[in-house]
């Protein structure tokens, strides 16, 4: 027999004949269902802007005797994570048409940065600074969709003149790996769904000793098991790609606070990297 409709499919097939009201919460529940699953109904009400009977009448509307019975299967269904292919039927039904869709797409990604801004660590994105400004080398750990925020930090960490090493799944640089020890730092970048590649890379750090450092989205991550510190940005939007505007941020700002640490060492090194971009010509003269 087949199974009925998961909760997150019967909101969205249900979505377009909700209220403005009702829609609120369907749409807190499915940019973020990880960390929905878990609100109460006051928690949830107020993430909505609606009232808390509002969110009990929502619970009953899709199907379910009250909010308990709704928010226990939404647990079980994010433990057991949604495939890219669920993701995007679920985009389907949500998304609008047109350029309201646009404007929603902006929407959610300001969302996602003012969300990272309410539970983001203070204190452990400055530990995170500090492992990186004092370690002798820097593994990266990213693969597939998350590669090019690897290579967007291995970028900027090389013009602060820092010892790195990107590990991406390529099978080069598997080898590499051999090189990391007690003295230095691991990055391990990973979302929502996430690669086996990066989490053994990241066992196989621990095991040599290095100090892990998980950039993620969510405490259920099975990257943090190795983790000695760990930073939490949301990318949930409704789609079945993930939005990558808040983590950019979050390794931008991570950057910034770097080369403010050793400010003096980085502006005599990018003197001396303009002149040799100068040099070779890797700029067009906006004289000429």
């Amino acid at each position: 027999m087949n199974p009925g409709p998961t909760v997150l499919q019967k909101i969205s097939q249900m979505y377009q004949q909700m209220s403005p009201s009702q829609q609120a919460i369907a749409d807190v529940i499915l940019h973020d269902p990880e960390s929905s699953a878990f609100y109460n109904v006051a928690k949830m009400a107020r993430e909505a802007n609606v009232s808390e009977s509002t969110v009990t009448r929502f619970a009953t509307f899709i199907g379910y005797s009250g909010f308990p019975g709704m928010s226990r299967e939404l647990q079980e269904m994010v433990r057991s994570r949604l495939t890219t292919g669920e993701r995007f039927q679920l985009s389907r039904n949500v998304t609008t048409d047109g350029q309201q869709a646009v404007l929603q797409h902006f929407e959610e990604d300001i969302h996602n940065l003012n969300l990272m801004m309410e539970r983001i660590d203070l204190h452990a994105f400055e530990r995170v600074v500090q492992l990186l400004s004092s370690a002798k080398r820097i593994g990266i750990v990213s693969s597939r969709s998350t590669l090019s925020l690897g290579m967007f930090f291995d970028f900027y960490l090389n013009l602060l003149n820092k010892d790195t090493l990107l590990f991406s799944g390529d099978p080069r640089t598997v080898d590499r790996i051999h090189r990391l020890d007690a003295d230095d730092v691991i990055v391990g970048i990973g979302f929502a769904r996430y690669t086996r590649f990066s989490v053994d890379c990241l066992e196989v750090g621990k095991k040599r000793g290095a100090r892990i450092v998980v950039i993620t989205d969510y405490p259920s991550s099975p990257l943090c098991k190795y983790a000695d510190e760990i930073l939490y940005t949301p990318t949930g939007i409704a789609s079945h790609m993930e939005s990558f505007v808040a983590p950019l941020s979050l390794l931008t700002a991570i950057l910034r606070s770097v080369s403010h640490q050793e400010s003096d060492k980085a502006t005599g090194l990018l003197h001396d990297l303009e002149d040799a971009w100068n040099g070779l010509g890797i700029y067009v003269d906006s004289d000429k």
